[in-house]
């Protein structure tokens, strides 16, 4: 038995929810199968999964193999990806071909293409004993030189040290790649046992979207049999809420790099949102305050009063974070720093035209109407919706988006609070390579 969410029928295979959707237009299919567990000490070996699993598997030992086997499946393509929701690690593994039926002699690209996922899945070479050392230490050592390669990228540096410091002792504040420190203490053994905790413990859900089989379940089925079986409570069950500190004096954290300008980071805590239309709101009041070249902090913090080069506002609306980033003038720190926070308040106190809310409302809406062009985005959207528990298309959201109060987006404004200041500041190379 069926049922919808999102514009997707869902069912459930082999105690996986499947959710897929017949779409004509790109004469394409896509499969896309995630694994969700709480974030941890294991971050560092499940974000070298991604980096692992491209060497192939038992049967197309090495990127030159796995390509070849692609290509014979008319330009197959796939990837695996290591992400977050909320305070989750999300691992994805994804596959797409063109389908069979627009192919001479009409092969079935489904069955071939499910297969292949399923090896590179289950039978990955770096387990093999012979190969996987050699991988481990080369897929270590470039993970460790891109993770020491941030402090290169000072505005992507100081987003990842004011999240550190904001939300320190809370999972969120460990980085995407674990931190330097976990990854140079990794032991080779630890992806594979990361990747068998996901496949044993992980919240599965499969999405499918495109030129699908007459009966896409019995089609994937084989793929969902193989999967290793978890409790039961492990395979269905949401995780825990993330962490949300009480109401504290606002921290601060200064450091300082090699460089002429100053990069300021402001760490706000918000609600999480628990129904769609809270998310549509607080999405408007983010684009209203600092979400382009229409916003509040564009126009006025950069352009009317000339105190940055760059002011942004974005949010994570399932940790509950929205982090404003600027680039500055080091004497201009504080003058930004007041500006941002007026904004703020004149967005939560209503002061703001027609105008500006149906550009604000506009600029949200926008990639959500060509999110079906697609079909990687509207499978990686539909993820989201269900890993979030909204019920939303795209259309839909669209319309929820265009449907929303004047008062629920000053609410929503008047919801953010200033949790963290941080800033990285210039100073003489040799006193910031000491700090380092």
């Amino acid at each position: 038995m069926t049922r919808s969410f999102a514009g997707f029928e869902v069912e459930e295979v082999h105690g996986t929810p499947l959710l897929w959707r017949r779409d004509q237009r790109c004469k394409t299919f896509r499969i896309s199968l995630l694994l969700q567990r709480p974030m941890g000490a294991g971050q560092a070996a499940r974000a070298l999964l991604p980096l692992l699993l491209q060497h192939g598997s038992e049967q197309h030992q090495g990127r030159p193999a796995l390509a070849r086997a692609r290509e014979r499946l008319f330009g197959a393509g796939g990837g695996t990806g290591c992400g977050r929701h909320g305070e989750s690690t999300v691992l994805s593994f994804a596959a797409d071909a063109v389908a069979g039926e627009f192919l001479p002699q009409r092969p079935d690209q489904f069955t071939a293409v499910r297969d292949l996922l399923q090896e590179l899945l289950l039978r990955p070479r770096f387990r093999d004993a012979r190969a996987g050392a050699e991988l481990f230490a080369r897929e270590r050592s470039q993970a460790l030189a891109a993770a020491r390669a941030v402090w290169d990228d000072k505005a992507h540096y100081a987003r990842q040290r004011a999240v550190a410091a904001a939300c320190a002792g809370e999972p969120y504040g460990v980085p995407d790649h674990g931190g330097e420190a976990a990854i140079a203490a990794l032991l080779p053994h630890q992806p594979a046992a990361m990747l068998d905790d996901a496949l044993h413990d992980g919240r599965r859900l499969l999405l499918m979207s495109g030129v699908l089989p007459d009966d896409p379940a019995a089609a994937i089925a084989p793929l969902l049999a193989a999967l290793p079986r978890g409790s039961a409570a492990s395979n269905g069950a949401a995780p825990v809420p993330p962490m949300a500190p009480a109401a504290r004096p606002v921290g601060r954290t200064v450091e300082y790099a090699p460089m002429q300008q100053a990069k300021l980071v402001l760490v706000f805590r918000m609600p999480r949102p628990v129904a769609p239309g809270a998310l549509h709101a607080l999405q408007i009041a983010l684009s209203l305050w600092g979400g382009g070249a229409h916003s509040r902090l564009f126009q006025e913090v950069r352009e009317r009063r000339s105190l940055c080069y760059y002011a942004a506002a974005g949010g994570d609306a399932d940790k509950g974070l929205c982090m404003v980033q600027v680039g500055c003038d080091a004497e201009q720190v504080e003058a930004v720093t007041a500006a941002t926070l007026e904004q703020l308040a004149a967005v939560a106190g209503g002061d703001c035209s027609d105008a500006e809310l149906a550009t604000a409302v506009a600029t949200c809406q926008g990639p959500f109407r060509s999110l079906d062009d697609s079909p990687a985005g509207r499978l990686a959207y539909t993820a989201e919706q269900w890993l979030r528990g909204f019920d939303e298309t795209p259309a839909q959201r669209v319309a929820g988006l265009g449907a929303v109060a004047r008062d629920a987006v000053t609410a929503a404004a008047a919801s953010i609070a200033l949790d963290h200041e941080y800033r990285l500041l210039p100073a003489p190379t040799a006193a910031a390579e000491a700090q380092r």
